[in-house]
């Protein structure tokens, strides 16, 4: 079928573009910068597909974009925790997805694929994240903007419009051209540290390839609505350094800190973020969400045929890209850099 990808020169997107192309589906991009189309989709070894220029929140763009598809992959929208972003971020995906899901509505596709993020369903005390839950509540910028997507994919949704929503988790693995995404590169920071700063983090990992194949499954009309949660892997902080020792041969030690404490020190963060020009990452937000996470219920996913690669192979090839990309040295990387 003809489908339109939204965000296809992102990490996850472009993936999604190089598994329905293989799949034999005519693919066409919406794109604000077509030089991306070669840079990104190149290295996958893409050809530049039909595409439209412009923006996901102009309504014309999209329409025009979209007109004689049968589906969509929403992917798009603006990727940042940096609290400089905060206004464009909110300015941008909340109304970037209902412009494409209202829009692929009245032009009657099916199936409207909505990329949305566990982070929008995550709350302490929950249990494994499933379809079925309420949305969080959040506090930054991005997170809030993932939750008033949710809330109007979701309203959509119970009109009985064909809006199939995904929730990846940590989405890892090979790079897209010179894309490897904030999960990678977290390994990157353990790699350069040399340690593994928390002991009691909890992470669910998922190779970008798998949530390729995830979309790919969805792609079929007469479904009606779903939910449909992609988490794969859960490791806590132990699991972690182990499966990048392996990778690496280096001791990487994990410290004994508890969750706890890295959750206090994300309130000292937050109360200093405030008065001083600073743009942390250790929020309190991002470490409850780190040290309490209880993993993913992905039945729906696995129901569709789809199987996750094994972790081991995901993460090596996560530090694969990193050492690619140069952003770590031959001594960080260890013996994944002399088997590069």
């Amino acid at each position: 079928m003809r489908v339109l990808v939204t965000g296809g020169t992102g990490y996850l997107g472009a993936h999604a573009v190089r598994i329905l192309v293989d799949d034999g589906h005519d693919v066409r991009l919406l794109v604000r910068d077509p030089s991306r189309l070669d840079l990104v989709l190149g290295p996958l070894g893409l050809e530049r597909p039909a595409h439209v220029v412009g923006d996901l929140t102009d309504p014309a763009a999209v329409a025009a974009a979209m007109d004689g598809c049968q589906a969509v992959l929403h992917c798009g929208g603006m990727v940042s925790l940096a609290r400089r972003d905060a206004a464009a971020v909110l300015a941008t995906n909340p109304v970037a997805a209902p412009i494409v899901i209202d829009t692929a509505i009245e032009q009657e596709l099916d199936p409207i694929l909505h990329v949305s993020s566990v982070t929008a369903l995550f709350a302490p005390g929950v249990g494994p994240v499933h379809g079925d839950l309420p949305i969080a509540g959040a506090v930054s910028a991005y997170a809030r903007s993932k939750a008033e997507a949710e809330d109007h994919a979701r309203w959509r949704q119970a009109e009985g419009a064909p809006v199939v929503i995904t929730y990846p988790s940590g989405v890892t693995g090979p790079p897209a051209g010179p894309l490897t995404g904030a999960v990678t590169d977290s390994f990157g920071a353990i790699l350069r540290a040399g340690v593994m700063p928390l002991a009691d983090a909890r992470v669910s990992y998922v190779d970008v390839r798998d949530v390729a194949d995830l979309h790919r499954r969805l792609l079929v009309p007469g479904q009606g609505p779903r939910r449909v949660v992609c988490g794969g892997h859960l490791l806590d902080g132990p699991g972690i350094a182990e499966v990048l020792r392996g990778i690496t041969g280096r001791r990487l030690p994990v410290l004994p800190v508890p969750g706890v404490v890295w959750r206090g020190l994300g309130r000292g963060v937050d109360l200093a973020a405030r008065v001083l020009p600073i743009d942390p990452v250790f929020t309190h937000e991002a470490m409850n969400l780190s040290t309490r996470w209880e993993g993913t219920d992905d039945t729906v996913a696995l129901g569709t045929g789809l199987a996750f690669r094994d972790v081991d192979e995901t993460v090596a090839e996560a530090v694969d890209a990193l050492v690619g990309s140069g952003a770590l040295t031959p001594r960080q990387a260890g013996r994944a850099a002399s088997s590069r």
